[in-house]
């Protein structure tokens, strides 16, 4: 069973809020838990928490949380106000939550159009077709040969169709996985595709710097520093090229003590709102500020993206009923045409 983190962390900073410890917050949790596995989760938890780990550890140890939700937390237990930091880290999670809730409003209708194009395929590869040639196995050769030419061409088109599908629907589904997926290493396998694909590229790019933003701007408005905010996103982004101007900012801010705006995280606008701002609090709000264009910006692709997929889908589940309409009622016609033709030649006398 999988727990529900926001609303573990909502619950959690309810009773941090009123004066409860990690510890006791998740023991509270733990005796309150409406399942019995709920309760078998949160007590390991709280053993871990009693046994001297983290509560960003324990989490990470039983795969409850995302790599980006460990990172804040493991950051906000080093001596920051943890209340804060936790109704900055519940704020974070609801905006990527209505990111994604946008996101998959748009997507139910290409899932439906690929599973009736899917069904229809499966139907006229292994019971059409066959059926057909059983049905025509009775009828004179010349009858039969016509049949098998026209069925011939109905497996063509379901070939072309077939290949269509898993194309337009692996790389429907790859940037899905790549947004939204539960899985760390197959969201991590899926960016990578996606990356090197056209328009999912532009897509992931943004959504990553959406969700890196937010979660930076959350940390230093809860009082994190800005080197170890920017040290927690190299290891929670999977884009190369931000872990790389994330390291460059970091090694500069080491030896020259600068701030620098790297061009592969900021463009000239987001330099501008930067410049000059000066402690780590106003720095966390313009890259709030930045974040919620990176969101716009995201949102606006990924409809873009998913509208084409959309009529993409509706195209083929089009050629998967006329390829049914092709096998099931023409294959009749042919029969009846090459039975007409048959008896005007004098084949059957």
């Amino acid at each position: 069973m999988k727990i529900n983190i926001y609303t573990m962390l909502k619950t959690l900073h309810f009773a941090v809020k009123n004066g409860k410890s990690i510890s006791s917050a998740m023991n509270l949790l733990a005796n309150s838990a409406k399942t019995k596995q709920e309760k078998k989760i949160y007590t390991k938890i709280y053993d871990d928490i009693k046994n001297g780990y983290s509560f960003s550890k324990a989490l990470f140890q039983h795969k409850l949380a995302s790599l980006d939700i460990v990172n804040f937390l493991n950051m906000a237990e080093k001596g920051t106000n943890f209340r804060l930091s936790l109704e900055k880290l519940i704020h974070y999670i609801e905006v990527k939550n209505e990111f994604q809730r946008e996101s998959e409003s748009k997507t139910s209708l290409p899932i439906i159009y690929f599973s009736i194009a899917s069904l229809i395929v499966v139907g006229v590869k292994f019971f059409a077709v066959p059926y057909q040639i059983s049905e025509a196995a009775g009828y004179h050769k010349m009858v039969r040969d016509m049949v098998a030419n026209h069925l011939h061409l109905a497996q063509v088109m379901t070939d072309i169709l077939f290949i269509s599908l898993v194309l337009v629907a692996s790389y429907f589904f790859i940037l899905l996985a790549a947004l939204f997926s539960q899985s760390r290493t197959m969201q991590a396998f899926a960016k990578q595709f996606a990356l090197i694909l056209p328009l999912s590229a532009s897509i992931v790019m943004k959504f990553e710097k959406f969700i890196l933003f937010s979660m930076l701007g959350e940390m230093l408005q809860s009082g994190i520093s800005f080197q170890k905010a920017m040290s927690s996103a190299i290891s929670t982004t999977t884009v190369s090229k931000f872990q790389k101007a994330i390291k460059s900012t970091l090694d500069i801010i080491k030896h020259d003590g600068k701030f620098t705006l790297h061009p592969h995280l900021y463009d000239d606008l987001e330099k501008g709102l930067l410049t000059g701002v000066g402690s780590s609090k106003q720095i966390g709000s313009v890259m709030l500020e930045i974040s919620d264009r990176a969101r716009t910006d995201a949102l606006r692709l990924s409809s873009s993206f998913f509208r084409l997929i959309t009529v993409l889908s509706i195209l083929l589940m089009a050629f998967a009923v006329f390829i049914e309409y092709y096998i099931v009622v023409l294959t009749q016609l042919i029969i009846q045409k090459g039975m007409l033709d048959a008896t005007k030649t004098g084949v059957f006398n």
